[in-house]
């Protein structure tokens, strides 16, 4: 369904990471950024634009009051939402520049308290570290913060230890970075803890933001990757468990994947038994396979091309290609991944986009059949039959779709969505006939 996939063609140039199974996506993570009067600009929209420009993210502004604010004085910046209103976070994002204006509500720090209990991570820009502290977030933690608040943050934090010329600090739920552009940086190690490396590097690329350094941070591995590290994955699963209410996750796949790209020289073969395990312990995206098959040309295996090459040779038009080396890809490793649905979908459409029709109608003939039950799939082909004239396949398409309907796994609003284009679909086309 086109509406679905209006960003997909950005953002198929920018990212290889997706879930495998469209009618399966997981919940993006909500990210708040919240932001007062005198708020400084490139502090939260740095944050903002990293977040607001990857896949598996959604961003929105809070504040202390919903109420239009000015940044540096010029600025005008309305909120969608206030503490009193803001919906659950799974990452909260505290500029600096303004705090002062809300340091002093008392309201403002207990709901930060209150909400470092159920946001995964707590992130600090510049001199919103001083929010966090107020709170009582740092305390014996390594931080860091904008140079010239330095000095006032170990003051303010006399048990913290603030380290200076370093980007951001990790300290697992809690970030904090540097002044103003660190505020990016910290953003795209958070996205690489969560995606991997090579899902930040791509919005990075797609920012043109060349600056950004993995390892000029400083980071407090948790004990399951730290013992993974040292003692091999098997070790790290038997040895490490959950701790009970924690916010995060034993790990995030993309630390893992980080993991296995840092060891594939040194230590190919634990790098391939941690992607080995990560494919089965997760839902297994073409990033997985990607990173296994570099660790695979390092033992001298023979590997299928990376997704984005075999999306490049369909956006190109060669259809031919891709069925051929989808067939022999999975002679060779039947469960490598090459593609996901929605990014046949999307190949599709941006096919669409430049005249190539007879290309783009044999791509989405070929997702109903690696996808048969998706109802998505069914509906993509019957828009697109319908744009080449092909009444009677388009109507039949349609009818598919609805069938396949009840058994995916969407939602209340996509399956009405999809319905209700489905079920037009039909009448138009039949009206016509």
């Amino acid at each position: 369904m086109k509406q679905f996939l209006k960003i997909t063609l950005l953002l198929l140039l920018v990212t290889n990471v997706r879930i495998l199974y469209a009618q399966v996506s997981d919940k993006p993570l909500s990210v708040g950024i919240v932001v007062y009067p005198g708020v400084e600009i490139l502090d939260f929209s740095g944050p903002s634009e990293v977040f607001g420009s990857t896949e598996g993210f959604k961003a929105f502004i809070v504040a202390y009051k919903k109420e239009p604010l000015l940044s540096q004085g010029f600025i005008t910046v309305t909120p969608q939402y206030a503490i009193d209103d803001c919906p659950p976070t799974d990452i909260l994002v505290f500029p600096g520049g303004g705090t002062g204006s809300v340091i002093g509500e008392q309201k403002m720090i207990d709901w930060i308290r209150e909400r470092s209990k159920t946001t995964q991570f707590m992130m600090s820009v510049c001199t919103g570290a001083a929010l966090l502290s107020k709170a009582g977030l740092l305390d014996g933690k390594e931080v860091t913060t904008w140079y010239g608040f330095i000095p006032g943050l170990k003051e303010m934090n006399p048990s913290a230890t603030v380290l200076s010329n370093t980007r951001f600090v990790d300290n697992g739920h809690v970030v904090t970075t540097a002044g103003v552009s660190a505020g990016i940086d910290g953003a795209l190690h958070v996205v690489s803890r969560i995606k991997g490396e090579t899902a930040a590097k791509a919005t990075a690329r797609y920012m043109e933001y060349d600056k950004w350094q993995p390892r000029d941070g400083k980071v407090n591995e948790t004990p399951f990757v730290k013992t993974a590290r040292e003692q091999g994955i098997e070790a790290a699963t038997k040895s490490i468990q959950p701790v009970p209410g924690s916010l995060q996750p034993l790990y995030y796949p993309g630390e893992m994947i980080n993991l296995a790209m840092e060891l594939m020289d040194t230590k190919p073969t634990e790098s391939e038994a941690i992607l080995r395990w990560l494919i089965q312990s997760t839902a297994p995206t073409p990033a997985l396979y990607d990173v296994l098959g570099m660790v695979y040309s390092k033992m001298g295996k023979t590997v299928p091309p990376d997704s984005r090459t075999f999306r490049d040779h369909l956006a190109d038009g060669d259809i031919a290609w891709a069925k051929q080396t989808y067939t022999e890809t999975i002679k060779m490793y039947p469960d490598w991944r090459l593609f996901t649905e929605d990014q046949i979908n999307g190949v599709g459409y941006q096919l669409q986009s430049i005249k190539k029709i007879k290309e783009a109608i044999e791509l989405f003939q070929w997702n109903t059949e690696l996808y048969p039950a998706s109802a998505n799939a069914w509906d993509s082909l019957s828009e697109m039959y319908e744009s080449a004239g092909k009444r009677e396949l388009a109507i039949a398409a349609s009818e598919q779709c609805l069938a396949k309907l009840p058994a995916c796994g969407y939602d209340e609003q996509t399956k009405q969505a999809l319905t209700k284009a489905s079920k037009e679909r039909i009448v138009r086309l039949k009206e016509k006939g």
